[in-house]
């Protein structure tokens, strides 16, 4: 009797199991534009699409600079930042050994720049809008316990960093080619004469040439952009590796939209 029942219980539990798997859930939160904010549970296996619907994103939201947030990547980004960080005082104790002031006053003030930026977790390249994301499986990405949907505003700017003077916030011209915008924010003497890097709004890095020998096709660029200002190749040699530039440049499209923490 006793194994009877046993095997009865067993029977059970076997046929449990299945339904538990079914309904176990994840917490997702949703922020910025969208009528539904906060954290809000979804089946094990939803994606992208659920949070975003679920949501209501906003009508004015600004789809483009939409940002996919997971804390898997955090430790990446930060292991990325603390490299950068370290690459930048290697270049100023250089440039300080040379005498070469501007560069390494230039290095010290974007150090201090970058260490204060966050760390997102922002997964780049996603497309975030509910109503493609509905008709397109293969962007409709699975999310995981933690993961945030960001919708921020439509911003009226563009941002200009790096090895420049000071960091610049510029009025958004559209169809102004991104090299233009330098003009009212002077690089450094420490900036690379021959490119630069866009930063557009989805998180898409561009490598741009801008010397008169070298120059390509005007790049416009979308409001919310970045525009880096890499350090000169040349000069930053023996201190920093070939990739730095680029490094910078792809540590820079992890950041959001928002008004806060850039300046």
């Amino acid at each position: 009797m006793k194994r009877a029942a046993r095997m009865v219980g067993l029977l059970l539990c076997a046929h449990a199991l299945p339904l538990m798997a079914q309904t176990a859930t994840i917490t997702v939160t949703a922020e910025g534009a969208v009528a539904q904010a906060g954290p809000a549970a979804y089946p094990s296996d939803a994606r992208l699409s659920a949070v975003a619907v679920a949501a209501k994103v906003d009508p004015e939201a600004y789809i483009l600079g939409a940002a996919w947030l997971q804390p898997a990547l955090r430790r990446d980004q930060l292991r990325l930042r603390a490299g950068i960080e370290y690459e930048l005082g290697a270049i100023r104790r250089q440039a300080l050994g040379s005498e070469n002031m501007p560069l390494g006053e230039t290095a010290a003030a974007f150090q201090a720049w970058i260490s204060a930026r966050p760390i997102t977790g922002r997964r780049t390249g996603v497309a975030l809008d509910p109503a493609r994301l509905e008709v397109t499986p293969a962007e409709d990405w699975p999310v995981h316990e933690g993961d945030t949907l960001f919708y921020p505003r439509r911003p009226v700017d563009i941002r200009v960093v790096g090895a420049v003077d000071k960091p610049c916030r510029l009025p958004h011209v559209p169809l102004q080619d991104a090299r233009r915008y330098l003009a009212s924010c002077p690089a450094s003497p420490a900036a690379d004469p021959d490119l630069i890097y866009v930063v557009q709004p989805d998180g898409a890095v561009f490598a741009q040439n801008v010397a008169l020998w070298n120059r390509d096709l005007p790049r416009p660029l979308a409001p919310g952009a970045w525009i880096y200002v890499p350090f000169d190749r040349h000069a930053i040699a023996g201190a920093a590796d070939e990739a730095f530039n680029r490094d910078v440049a792809d540590f820079i499209a992890t950041q959001l939209l928002s008004d806060e923490g850039w300046r």
